[in-house]
């Protein structure tokens, strides 16, 4: 039985938040990247049930879309 606590929530709602401006950003401006990053912030949080997973995969998925700007250059 999955238990689902009021954190756990509230984290995915600030992270699918996140995803939203993300996905505004990149349709505002044509970028791939940023939209994708945002369709994946908004979903990847119904499939983990641990905050600090979902916290953890929220941050490394910003790290790679700034690696992939400001490095990379994509």
């Amino acid at each position: 039985m999955l238990l689902i606590s009021i954190g756990l929530i509230y984290w995915d709602i600030l992270i699918s938040l996140v995803g939203a401006g993300f996905f505004m950003y990149g349709r505002k401006r044509p970028d791939g990247t940023a939209m994708i990053t945002g369709i994946v912030l908004m979903i990847y949080p119904y499939f983990i049930g641990s905050i600090g997973w979902s916290i953890a995969i929220g941050i490394a998925i910003c790290a790679i879309y700034i690696f992939l700007k400001k490095i990379v250059r994509l």
